[in-house]
């Protein structure tokens, strides 16, 4: 993969590890052709899977099942220090650290998501290359603690954390010790 296919599938990712508005759930189609346009790979396969497993099921039981497992779920959340760190007080130096090197690469965060937020991160990583491999390399091993979680529940959402550790690692970012 290039470097816009990459960034391509971190927006792409974010965008779907999002709450499942209608207004996600009404640009599937489209999403499932630019997913088409990646080229026959891995990464396409599990995005169009997780598009497929999304698009058969009603709307409620998509936004029960999100609900169920990144809101109320302690170990299964899309918080990538909070694994790690919980509600300790290092969590908070570690998010203060993220903001302000969101900040010195030119992206601003708006205080409505804390800025471990995996969506966020992935946005971010779409729009700057260095900074964002820098970024997911510092937090690849929670990503996978993430899709470790997401395996244990038998969530559809593996599909997307799979694509995304694929993808990083086309990026460079492979597993840490």
């Amino acid at each position: 993969m290039n470097e816009e296919q990459i960034q391509t599938v971190y927006q792409l990712t974010s965008f779907l590890l999002r709450y499942p508005k209608e207004e996600v759930r009404s640009v599937l189609p489209e999403l499932k052709e630019e997913i088409l346009d990646l080229g026959q790979n891995q990464v396409q396969d599990h995005l169009l899977r997780f598009i497929d497993v999304v698009q058969e099921i009603p709307a409620e039981e998509w936004i029960d099942h999100y609900i169920q497992l990144f809101d109320f779920g302690r170990t299964t959340n899309l918080y990538v220090t909070y694994l790690k760190l919980g509600e300790q007080r290092e969590r908070g130096l570690e998010l203060l650290k993220l903001k302000n090197f969101y900040s010195k690469a030119g992206f601003e965060v708006i205080d409505k998501e804390l800025p471990d937020y995996l969506p966020l991160m992935l946005e971010f990583s779409a729009h700057t290359w260095e900074e964002g491999i820098e970024l997911l390399t510092t937090y690849e091993k929670a990503i996978r603690e993430i899709r470790e979680t997401l395996v244990k529940a038998q969530s559809f959402y593996t599909f997307l954390l799979d694509a995304l550790l694929i993808t990083m690692e086309e990026a460079g970012i492979y597993q840490t010790a």
